[in-house]
């Protein structure tokens, strides 16, 4: 029964872990791409003067937080892969490389990082272009 009950421990500890460090990376990641929509506030406020209308703009700034989302799932697949590799020795009748759970966490990340574009977007484009030109 001890065993048994030190495995539970192990296994609840890290799935903490893991739960934990896949908060930080969503907040990170969310923190890092609010920040570069918001840099780019001057730029939209351009892009509005000249004609483009908010739906343009929204649509362009999901475009390339989709793009860093895709480069990243591409970068980051091998990078799992090998990590899976490493640890499965740690993992007790549990499948380092399990699709579901891959894809789950992917699909995440992918909604924090459209989230994380969305919103400083809609944030940015509610001011007047000139006030927003004049700052």
């Amino acid at each position: 029964m001890g065993l048994v009950r030190e495995q539970h421990v192990s296994a609840v500890m890290i799935a903490s872990f893991a739960l934990g460090a896949l908060l930080l990376a969503a907040m990170g990641l969310f923190g890092v791409i609010s920040g570069s929509v918001t840099r780019r506030a001057h730029e939209f406020a351009v892009r509005l003067a000249l004609g483009a209308d908010h739906g343009r703009v929204l649509r362009m700034v999901l475009g390339d937080g989709a793009r860093l989302v895709a480069i990243g799932l591409l970068l980051g697949a091998p990078g799992s892969y090998f990590a899976g590799r490493i640890i499965r020795g740690v993992l007790v009748g549990v499948s380092p490389l399990d699709p579901l759970t891959l894809g789950v966490v992917a699909a995440g990340l992918a909604l924090v990082a459209l989230v994380a574009c969305y919103l400083p977007a809609r944030r940015v484009l509610a001011l007047e272009p000139a006030r927003s030109l004049r700052q």
